[in-house]
């Protein structure tokens, strides 16, 4: 066979094997041992051959365009996350496996075609909800956290996420059925379910977040719940406090930050995981902002604190992270992923709250400020808050 017509013809089988799965949109769900978490994804051919899929969750659209067919079997990676869903097609359904490599986990995985992501069952008509809910997770158990909910009712469809001083979780969607709520997230990460119940006294329910992992919860509206400011859980002595940059680095060894890169300027550590999906939502915020601020005295240097932790893994999560993200700013890898190994380098914590975390220092070297959680995207007027006091900040020490 000529070398051309071989081609051609791989070409066309390539294609009609790719066009064999249905176009449009498709219930998922991730099978943890006593539940499966729903997820909605769209399969759209906009270049004739391999499918692409997007995952949605309420307003937000994630486009895998790198997905790829091995035989009878569709592999979709979930960028930049170190995770793939692996699963033979029909043309109709799904089924295999979701992947997390980076903790060395498989979940069963399948999906179908058509499907919504939750089905109304209920005839009864369910009463609005109202915007803004104060959570407490865990409510009778010395580990009791407390959460901020922010949810948007369109008829049964609620979307929205919730806030924690872990960070959010990102968006949700799902429905109100009668006295019950449904709702899902997925962000190639993490697969969460948060379902509850009505009562007279607000709500009551389960934070379901990993397979065999999950907490209570209760809730009741109010519009004056907050959690506290993340600039302000850690107090810092101007003129004190510096990092110890060998410590920041330890993934890589001693000397490989030069602090000479970064004196006279105002100074961004983010401490982060390449796993982490609220990491990789503030990397983009930076990546922007540094993009408009180079030219001014600022620097910003993350250190990443990595899962299935050895060198060489954590080394080449951090070259392809940087690469899928266009990183220009500097990136070291800090270590095994430990809230209390990220701040070491911080003599003044002991641990830090959450990845990722801001840690800013003035033009002199010193720690002026530390941000230690971060409301993304998904929590609309709070991230908008965020960008404002984040900028704030950077003008009042470029100032001195």
């Amino acid at each position: 066979m000529k070398p051309i017509l071989a081609l051609i013809l791989l070409s066309c089988s390539i294609h009609a094997i790719s066009q064999l799965i249905k176009p449009g949109q498709w219930r998922g769900d991730i099978h943890y041992t006593n539940v499966k978490v729903p997820l909605t994804f769209e399969i759209g051919y906009p270049s004739g051959e391999i499918p692409e899929i997007t995952f949605i969750n309420g307003s937000e659209r994630n486009t895998v365009t790198n997905a790829r067919i091995e035989g009878d079997s569709i592999i979709i990676p979930l960028d930049p996350f170190d995770v793939e869903i692996r699963a033979r097609y029909t043309a109709m359904g799904l089924s295999g496996v979701y992947k997390k490599y980076y903790r060395d986990l498989t979940l069963p995985f399948t999906a179908e075609f058509g499907k919504p992501r939750l089905a109304k069952t209920s005839v009864r008509s369910s009463a609005p909800v109202e915007k803004k809910w104060d959570i407490t997770f865990s409510p009778e158990s010395p580990g009791m956290s407390k959460g901020v909910g922010l949810f948007t009712q369109r008829g049964h469809i609620i979307t929205g996420t919730i806030m924690t001083q872990v960070s959010d979780y990102r968006f949700f969607e799902g429905i109100l059925d009668g006295d019950s709520l449904k709702l899902s997230c997925f962000d190639g990460a993490h697969a969460f379910a948060f379902i509850g119940k009505r009562t007279p006294e607000g709500w009551v329910g389960e934070m379901i977040y990993d397979d065999g992992y999950s907490e209570p919860w209760t809730a009741v509206y109010s519009e004056e719940v907050e959690l506290e400011d993340p600039f302000e859980m850690v107090q810092v002595d101007p003129g004190v406090e510096t990092p110890y940059y060998d410590l920041l680095a330890a993934g890589e060894g001693k000397g490989a930050i030069d602090p000479s890169r970064y004196e006279g300027k105002v100074l961004i550590i983010q401490l982060f995981g390449t796993w982490c999906p609220n990491s990789l939502d503030q990397t983009k915020y930076l990546v922007k902002w540094y993009q408009q601020n180079q030219d001014r005295k600022v620097a910003i240097l993350a250190a990443s604190f990595e899962a299935n932790y050895s060198q060489e893994y954590g080394l080449e999560r951090l070259k392809e992270y940087r690469e899928m993200n266009n990183i220009p700013y500097d990136m070291v890898l800090g270590g095994r992923l430990s809230k209390t190994g990220a701040a070491m380098p911080f003599p003044f914590m002991e641990r830090i709250e959450a990845f990722p975390t801001l840690v800013i220092l003035d033009k002199s070297g010193y720690v002026r400020y530390v941000h230690s959680y971060f409301n993304g995207p998904a929590t609309g007027e709070y991230y908008q808050a965020f960008d404002q006091r984040f900028n704030e900040i950077i003008e009042s020490l470029l100032a001195e």
